[in-house]
């Protein structure tokens, strides 16, 4: 997770999914335990047992099926982002974006208990959006902490703002 504050009082969260292998790292540990696994299998056939390489095919088949559908799922994140105008919720999963804009004066952020973990909830009138997945429970309590005092902040001023405008009509 990575916040940022700018100098115009913007608040952004980016999170994304916990990839410790490059695309290019990933294929490259593939190929040498392909090689690696061929290598073995074919001094055991050598040696008679000629079964053994079948059953190498499958292991590197599986191992690269396993390996695609993880790489399918890399570029996945979400984004959340408040200004003075607007909370804008981005969820990005398996190349598909969905934008969800909130007005902060309304929104709330809520934690929900599921299972042994819990999830963020983001809510405003009737749409809701779940953020938070690439967070540990540490990270969503920040979060909820942090974007809740972010959005009073925004209330507090919009109200403020409203208030001392009145007065001046």
């Amino acid at each position: 997770m990575s916040a940022v504050l700018s100098q115009s009082n913007e608040f952004s969260i980016v999170a994304r999914r916990n990839c410790s292998m490059s695309p290019r790292a990933l294929l490259a540990f593939f190929l040498v335990t392909a090689v690696l696994s061929l290598l073995i299998a074919m001094a055991w056939a050598m040696a008679g047992v000629w079964w053994v390489l079948p059953f190498a095919g499958v292991e590197i088949g599986a191992l690269g099926i396993a390996f695609i559908a993880f790489g399918r799922r890399v570029g996945d994140f979400e984004r959340i982002h408040l200004d003075d105008s607007r909370l804008v919720v981005e969820v990005c999963e398996r190349d598909r974006v969905c934008r969800h804009e909130f007005v902060p004066a309304w929104a709330k952020v809520e934690t929900r208990r599921v299972g042994l973990g819990s999830e963020v909830v983001v809510r405003c009138r009737d749409q809701q959006v779940v953020v938070g997945r690439y967070l540990d429970e540490g990270g969503r309590e920040l979060l909820v902490r942090e974007l809740s005092a972010r959005l009073r902040e925004r209330r507090s001023y919009d109200r403020g703002f409203r208030l001392n405008h009145n007065l001046y009509l």
